[in-house]
């Protein structure tokens, strides 16, 4: 039996290996680059933050034309080619000399950044429909987590150990092996027929926009409270327990604990269901939180990190698995990236302007307490939709 996207619904274990290994690795490379650029020009803070901004801005604006290319295009030749627009944005950064240089190709890493983590997650909807959804974009998850955690460190030493031209040179390997691995997804897949005249082309959810806005709301609330939060673990918690351990052990143990969560979340919530996931992350979220708080010791500050990114990468599994019951593999896709670069934005500004005002404490503990409502109206929709 085939899907609307002309593939069968027997499991596709090449396919969703060679995306997943495709996106890993274009991930890790944007990492390296957000990471790479304001260390090594850290005598020129106002350009790294340009970089920033409009690497970012670029990242965000191509993401919601990302599912009407696949569409379009298929699921291939959308992953290699924003790889291969990838590899080109990497070696202009590394060879940039001057600002318009930089600026120009952290544009072009940008766009093909948007087009590689939308189009990522969609190709894990579109490969494994059905009750094995979860688990994939579980293993999905944690992948390429994990390939941010270790990677970007790494790429970051290289750069400043090495060379910057040639860490462009290693990250745009990296992206063509990505373009090379996207060969093992199946042509056309993803294409669709036509729209109808209901709209519904695809292979996304049917039905108003504004309906399913409204039942995304608890989803996308709880996914924004839980980014906030890790907003707050890889940027406040290291500055508020430095005193006690190394502030760069917080982070890896957050990113590892968000890698974890992104895998354990796949994997339980098919046996418990999406209501009694969303509980143990809310748990599992409260203790990371309060123990990062109270902590006076170097090993209960890093298993607080830990916890918390277990919690996260629960919260955003989970997440994203919600969204696209109700709109899709594409429009799930998007909304889900889409909030959590506004959570990483805003959980950035909020979590410096807070340590600034010594509120960090305070404000982590609101967080807990939007997410706590956000969970259990998720978990009301979720008693109601029998999910």
């Amino acid at each position: 039996m085939s899907t609307a996207y002309g593939i069968s619904e027997q499991p596709a274990r090449l396919p969703l290996a060679c995306i997943t290994i495709a996106s890993a690795l274009g991930i890790a490379v944007f990492f390296t680059l957000y990471s790479l650029v304001p260390v090594s020009r850290a005598d020129t803070p106002q350009v790294a933050s340009a970089f920033a901004g409009v690497m970012m801005a670029f990242v965000m604006v191509v993401q919601p034309a990302t599912p009407g290319l696949v569409r379009r295009l298929g699921l291939r030749t959308v992953m290699m080619t924003s790889l291969l627009v990838m590899s080109a944005g990497v070696v202009a950064v590394g060879m940039a000399e001057q600002i318009g240089w930089l600026l120009v190709g952290g544009a072009v890493a940008g766009i093909g950044t948007g087009v590689v983590v939308v189009a990522g997650a969609q190709g894990v909807g579109i490969l494994r429909p059905g009750p094995r959804l979860s688990r994939a974009l579980g293993t999905y998850g944690l992948v390429t987590m994990l390939s941010s955690a270790i990677g970007a460190p790494v790429g970051v030493h290289l750069g400043l150990t090495v060379s910057l031209p040639g860490l462009a040179v290693a990250a745009a390997v990296a992206c063509l092996v990505g373009a090379v691995a996207s060969f093992g997804i199946p042509n056309g897949t993803g294409r669709s027929a036509p729209a109808s005249p209901t709209g519904n082309g695809g292979g996304d959810a049917a039905g108003p926009p504004s309906g399913q806005a409204r039942a995304l709301v608890p989803t996308l609330a709880l996914l924004l409270c839980a980014v906030l939060l890790l907003s707050y673990g890889l940027s406040g918690v290291p500055v508020l327990s430095r005193d006690l351990v190394n502030p760069a052990l917080i982070v890896l143990a957050v990113q590892l604990g968000n890698a974890a969560g992104r895998g354990l979340g796949g994997i339980i919530e098919p046996r418990l269901s999406t209501g009694r996931t969303v509980l143990v992350a809310l748990v599992l979220l409260t203790i990371g939180t309060l123990a990062s708080a109270v902590a006076d010791r170097s090993a209960t500050a890093w298993a607080a990190a830990l916890v918390l990114g277990v919690a996260i990468g629960m919260v955003q599994t989970v997440a994203l698995h919600a969204a696209m019951r109700r709109a899709g593999p594409g429009r799930a896709s998007v909304l889900w990236n889409l909030t959590i670069d506004a959570g990483l934005w805003s959980g950035g500004v909020l979590t410096g302007l807070a340590l600034a005002h010594g509120l960090g404490t305070v404000g982590s503990l609101a967080i807990l307490v939007a997410s706590a409502a956000a969970g259990l109206a998720l978990m009301r929709q979720a008693r109601v939709t029998h999910d």
